[in-house]
């Protein structure tokens, strides 16, 4: 018995989307203390459709993860759980969301909707976008660094449709500049993904960015853009674009706060052997979630202070 609700467990996948759940509640915070409840019951939503779309994503990616030497101990791959099985499960997680969400507030639907199935084309056979380069990357960011934002908004009543109000057109170009960075962020992780799988999606004859860009020059990309989106709330700070200087001056602290973590990850992208890409991708596992979790904890902090 514990061995199956270990499995089902897994199925989820939580520790590949946790960081995911950190820019959720960069948007319920961001703009100021939000009504808790619908903030919980959002999030509820939230993980529920995300982890269903992981599930549906080892549904169709079975047979790729048994030959990843990486992902075949899935519980699908290893048959912890059967096909069939998983269909239930993903069907429930999606009821369980979507109905909570015709209670709550019917309106989030269409955008809930949206998002779980930018999240299936991903993996699904129809469009399969994990194999079209370029095109991956930029809905993985899409999905991880967006979306999980703009829900964390909808949850604190922060965007309405009313964009000629001067304080709604205000928060879309403060959330404008909040995406730009998140999304970077989430492009490289997705990289950083795609290096570790390189050999089975290459053997596999999936023509991932990585697959047709080669290992070199696809870390390459993924440190400049990690780079990027550290520098662009800088950037967007001195140029005056947001909203309160105070939140640049204690940005700049958490990210000194943050350059151990970041010299290693310059160490590690240096001539990269397959060891090296190995601890590169533990690395991301690690301190992606990290690096997320501390600049939520430094937004709930100020956003208390400011208050």
């Amino acid at each position: 018995m514990f061995a199956n609700v270990n499995g089902f467990v897994r199925l989820f996948r939580f520790r590949s989307w946790v960081g995911w759940l950190a820019i959720f509640g960069f948007g319920s915070f961001i703009f100021g203390i939000p009504p808790i409840f619908n903030v919980l019951i959002v999030a509820f939503v939230f993980v529920c459709i995300t982890s269903a779309v992981f599930v549906q994503n080892q549904y169709f990616d079975k047979e790729i993860d048994k030959n990843n030497p990486q992902k075949n101990m899935l519980p699908l791959a290893t048959g912890e759980v059967s096909s069939k099985t998983s269909l239930v499960i993903m069907a429930i997680l999606c009821g369980l969301g979507f109905s909570t969400l015709g209670f709550f507030n019917p309106y989030l639907i269409p955008i809930f909707l949206v998002y779980f199935a930018l999240c299936s084309l991903y993996s699904t056979p129809i469009l399969h976008l994990k194999g079209k380069p370029i095109l991956d990357i930029i809905v993985a960011g899409i999905g991880s660094g967006v979306f999980p934002f703009i829900f964390g908004l909808l949850a604190a009543n922060q965007l309405s449709l009313d964009i000629l109000l001067p304080s709604v057109a205000r928060n879309y170009q403060y959330t404008f500049l909040c995406i730009l960075p998140l999304f970077l962020f989430q492009v490289a992780s997705q990289i950083f993904q795609e290096i570790r799988d390189f050999e089975a999606d290459m053997n596999d004859k999936i023509q991932t960015f990585v697959v047709k860009y080669g290992i070199k020059k696809s870390i390459r990309v993924a440190t400049i853009t990690v780079f990027l989106a550290i520098s662009l709330p800088i950037i967007f700070g001195f140029l005056n674009l947001f909203y309160t200087n105070e939140f640049i001056v204690w940005y700049i602290l958490v990210v000194i706060a943050m350059t151990p973590i970041l010299s290693q990850f310059i160490s590690l992208n240096k001539n990269p052997t397959k060891t090296k890409i190995e601890d590169l991708f533990k690395f991301s596992m690690k301190y992606t979630p990290v690096i997320l979790i501390i600049i939520l904890t430094y937004i709930l902090i100020l956003r208390l202070y400011l208050t």
